[in-house]
């Protein structure tokens, strides 16, 4: 699954791949990860959960290996619906409204005095 303490370092890169515009390609093994859908997302990169590992080959070698200009020609899937809710660091559960750590902008589901992620203090 994803993982709460390496999300920042995930959307750094995420941010900086659409910036400097470069494709991040993800391909799941038998699970589905919302942070490399989102990532995938957010460049314009690839997304796909192989189900069957027999198939692996040739997913990795006609979506993976080509171009981004080429798989449109060689009728890559249509990419999956994002979903762009957070999930809160706590319990990797999504939501929809959420408490933001203002220092590192961990999400929890409920307020915390102590940030988990980064040890900051709030006031109540």
């Amino acid at each position: 699954g994803d993982s709460a303490a390496q999300y920042i370092n995930f959307m750094n890169v995420f941010f900086t791949a659409q910036k400097m515009n470069i494709p991040v390609d993800s391909c799941m093994l038998l699970q589905d990860s919302g942070l490399l859908q989102q990532g995938s997302d957010i460049t314009g990169g690839l997304y796909l959960k192989v189900e069957q590992l027999s198939g692996l080959l040739q997913y990795l070698t006609w979506l993976f290996l080509p171009s981004p200009s080429v798989r449109k020609m060689l009728g890559a899937p249509p990419p999956v619906k994002v979903d762009y809710r957070a999930a809160c660091f706590c319990h990797r559960q999504l939501q929809d409204v959420g408490y933001v750590c203002s220092v590192c902008l961990s999400i929890f589901c409920k307020f915390i005095r102590v940030c988990e992620t980064c040890h900051s203090v709030f006031k109540a």
